[in-house]
């Protein structure tokens, strides 16, 4: 049996409608060499025999959380690059995966793509832009050590190969940021071979725990923070970074909701 160059999976439990929206958005690719499989936690509320209904493989089994049931989803998977794509979430058009399978050509088939996405996480200052229709937001060719500590690519939008996420599996002591842990190491530790899709990949519904502000999200974040960088550069860069805070406030962000979405978008992935 040929190898798929994609494996997408979705993680789900106990969100069959949710579920059922992503799952459509997947199928409705006009590229053909995928395979598409979800790993469910054993849901009471019917989402395994929705999906299954549309003729998605489903593997139904406990796990210790999101990403134990990841590093399970990857064990199943037979494709080249995976892209984790979760309830909610969806893709941006039915040509987003053809689009990135002519990235990968082009580029030499690297380790890692990431595209652009459109998030409905509310930030505190931007809301989920103008009447509410998201913000497109397009990351950076280059992933340098300062953007890094301050930022995170939404995971919608990556495509690893998969012998990375064999090698090395999410670690599960994570209970929220294991997939900011693990960019900062691919990138920075590994520093694997990455290109970034010039293309609005995903729609993200932000509706996950990582999205909010927490006590236990900010200390899984210095622990990754903590993995990768020194001491000294945590104080450089936190110094910088509240500068930075101050600036965005005061001046960037009354800003941005009165240029176009374009320049709108690259400032929020600076």
């Amino acid at each position: 049996m040929k190898q798929p160059l994609f494996s997408i999976i979705t993680i789900t439990l106990n969100c069959a409608v949710d579920a059922e929206q992503t799952a459509r958005s997947v199928l409705a690719q006009d590229f053909a060499d995928v395979e598409y499989l979800v790993k469910d936690g054993c849901s009471a509320d019917g989402t395994a025999e929705r999906l299954q209904s549309l003729g998605v493989r489903v593997i139904v089994s406990p796990d210790t959380g999101i990403y134990d049931a990841m590093n399970q989803g990857v064990a199943h998977a037979q494709g080249t690059y995976v892209c984790f794509l979760n309830a909610g979430d969806r893709f941006n058009g039915p040509d987003v995966l053809s689009a990135v399978a002519e990235e990968i050509t082009r580029s030499g088939e690297p380790d890692f793509l990431y595209g652009d996405v459109r998030s409905f996480v509310r930030h505190p200052h931007l809301g989920t832009g103008r009447a509410g229709a998201g913000r497109l937001i397009t990351y950076p060719d280059r992933l340098n050590r300062f953007w890094l500590y301050r930022k995170m690519i939404c995971q919608q939008v990556w495509f690893v190969r998969r012998e990375i996420y064999l090698a090395q599996p999410f670690a599960t002591d994570y209970r929220i940021l294991a997939d900011y842990a693990y960019l900062l190491d691919m990138i920075l530790r590994r520093r694997v071979r990455y290109r970034h899709v010039a293309k609005e990949v995903a729609i993200f519904d932000g509706g996950g725990v990582s999205s909010r502000r927490s006590a236990l999200r900010d200390a899984e974040r210095q622990r990754a923070l903590q993995t990768v960088y020194a001491p000294w550069e945590l104080r450089l860069y936190e110094t910088i970074f509240g500068g930075m805070r101050w600036l965005n406030r005061t001046l960037i962000y009354p800003m941005i909701p009165l240029l176009p979405e374009r320049w709108r978008a690259r400032l929020s992935g600076l």
